[in-house]
């Protein structure tokens, strides 16, 4: 294995890549390329390639009331048990879950058979509220606060990676579908193996307290006596002033995705579909790498990149959203079914592009936002598990009201339209608090005589202290 020796206090130390930021990001990002990257990639089938969404958008309703309740809880367990076999649940249920949710997929598929479908969907929940808490808090809390961008950036990257690659498999399987319907079976087998891939990849991550930065400074982890503790440091988090503030932005920020699959399955062919799921993703990528260039450009005091970057956000989304409307009276009027490239597709199809770019952008901004705001490790665990479970509660309430046949998409424009022009003044003021990022500076020093690991941590982060994160 690869290793950098560097002097440190007269100490020569011998930093092995393994344990290095570079490589805990690109095992997260792995994992995310196996087993979210293929859900990702059925979703942009339209309905998981189903032909009717009604059934799948119900089994995803229950995945994400689940994931919302599990996500908040696991911020505080994976910090009480231990960071490194947190995560090691965390991934290893997710490597099982969806599995299992793709299989339903494919059954139901096959055989119409729902009952197999919702109970993976219950598994696909509970793991990936595990899993999500314990994998923001890498990407975020592993790399230092001047590099989260693009590291986010990096993240994103893999998972869409995920999607582009299950989208050009799914193209190849679905290539001569002219009509609309369900994708064929194959397609699901191929997703299923890959997801597998997941749990030994995740294996490789390395605990916090072994990870080194660049800049010299280590990852905090500040562990509450019990369980009891970490809930109530939770339930502290969440009524806080600056949490509240934040709650449309978290609700609303996924809100999109469930109506993006009923569209596309509504209006467009098998193989636009199909299309739609290895090219949609590239719009993730471009979005990721231009916001998370920005936010991590120290040149700009940290409170303008906030403003700027959010005002654009809304600006994009606004229009978007208008845009919709414009386009939804017109299919009432006189139902499409687009094929590739011919008929109205691209005015359609870009509306899908813009909607994943701009919401990976809003995704990946608020993941950004939190970061600024927390104090060690296990803080952002917290953080992390809230905006993960708001951000499940408005899909679950997303995926519902697609569950039923006949659905107003009028409603479901509405909704995410109304709920973002709320979200904008009390995000706005949480970001315009910014100024400087509360995160404990901890270098790799020795230690110091008679002081416990918490006093010694204050002492080298120059008397910042855990309650700022609260």
């Amino acid at each position: 294995m690869a290793s950098i020796t560097e002097q440190n206090d007269g100490i020569n130390r011998k930093k092995s890549f393994y344990r290095s930021v570079p490589f805990q990001i690109a095992v997260a990002a792995g994992v995310s390329f196996t087993a979210p990257g293929m859900w990702d990639a059925l979703g942009g089938l339209g309905a998981g390639g189903a032909a009717e969404p009604f059934a799948v958008s119900a089994a995803n309703a229950i995945l994400y009331a689940l994931f919302a309740v599990f996500c908040v809880l696991a911020g505080a367990i994976n910090n009480r048990i231990g960071l490194k076999w947190g995560l090691a649940i965390g991934v290893s249920d997710f490597a099982i879950g969806y599995p299992l949710y793709g299989a339903g997929l494919y059954t139901n598929n096959k055989t119409a058979t729902t009952w197999f479908m919702i109970f993976g969907s219950v598994c696909c929940g509970i793991s990936a509220g595990f899993f999500w808490a314990a994998e923001a808090a890498i990407i975020i809390g592993y790399p230092s606060p001047k590099e989260r961008g693009f590291y986010l950036a990096c993240w994103q990257t893999a998972k869409a990676s995920g999607p582009i690659i299950g989208g050009a498999i799914t193209l190849g399987l679905n290539a001569n579908r002219e009509t609309a319907g369900s994708v064929g079976s194959a397609t699901y087998i191929v997703f299923i193996v890959l997801m597998c891939l997941g749990l030994p990849i995740a294996l490789c991550l390395s605990p916090a307290s072994k990870v080194w930065r660049k800049d010299g400074t280590r990852v905090v982890v500040h562990k509450h006596a019990s369980l009891w503790e970490e809930l109530r440091a939770v339930v502290k988090l969440a009524t806080s002033r600056r949490i509240v503030l934040l709650v449309p932005a978290f609700f609303i920020s996924y809100f999109y995705n469930p109506f993006v699959s009923t569209w596309l399955t509504s209006y467009f062919t098998v193989r636009s579909r199909a299309f739609s799921s290895f090219f949609t993703p590239f719009a993730g990528i471009c979005s990721s790498f231009i916001i998370g260039t920005f936010l991590d450009k120290q040149s700009i005091h940290i409170r303008t990149r906030a403003r700027i970057a959010f005002a654009t956000i809304v600006i994009i989304m606004t229009g978007t959203w208008i845009w919709a409307i414009i386009l939804q009276k017109r299919f009432y009027d006189n139902p499409p079914v687009f094929d590739w490239f011919q008929g109205g597709f691209g005015s359609a199809y870009a509306l899908v592009f813009l909607w994943t770019f701009i919401g990976q952008s809003f995704q990946q901004y608020l993941y950004w936002v939190v970061g600024q705001y927390t104090t060690d490790l296990s803080s952002l665990s917290h953080h992390t598990g809230i905006l993960r479970g708001l951000e499940a509660l408005g899909q679950t309430v997303a995926w519902a009201m697609q569950s039923e046949a006949g659905v107003n998409h009028f409603v479901s424009i509405g909704m995410n339209f109304g709920i973002l022009l709320i979200a904008v003044i009390p995000t706005w003021i949480v970001v315009s608090a910014l100024d400087h990022t509360h995160e404990i500076v901890v270098t790799e020093q020795t230690g110091i005589p008679g002081k416990n690991d918490e006093e010694e941590d204050i002492v080298k982060s120059g008397g910042h202290t855990p309650a700022l994160s609260e």
